[in-house]
């Protein structure tokens, strides 16, 4: 389980993107998706890396995935906590 940006796993970030109403825009280089959404009238794009299995992404991949998202960090955090 997530706790605020540590042991996030692959499905926990796209279940998130996808409730902010991201969607699957295409796959890019090597094991990385792009998705995409609109932030507040501006499309945005986020590059996720495709991880398999139990392995949690570093906290700072994940701060990068925030950053691209522009969704509030705060958001990510509490959002496990529903």
């Amino acid at each position: 389980m997530p706790r605020g940006l540590n042991n996030w796993k692959y499905t926990n970030v796209i279940n998130f993107l996808k409730e902010h109403g991201f969607l699957f825009h295409e796959h890019k280089k090597g094991s990385h998706e792009a998705w995409i959404g609109n932030i507040n009238g501006v499309n945005t794009i986020v590059e996720v890396n495709f991880i398999q299995g139990n392995k949690s992404y570093p906290p700072r991949t994940i701060e990068t995935m925030i950053r691209q998202s522009t969704i509030n960090k705060k958001e990510w955090k509490k959002w496990y906590s529903k």
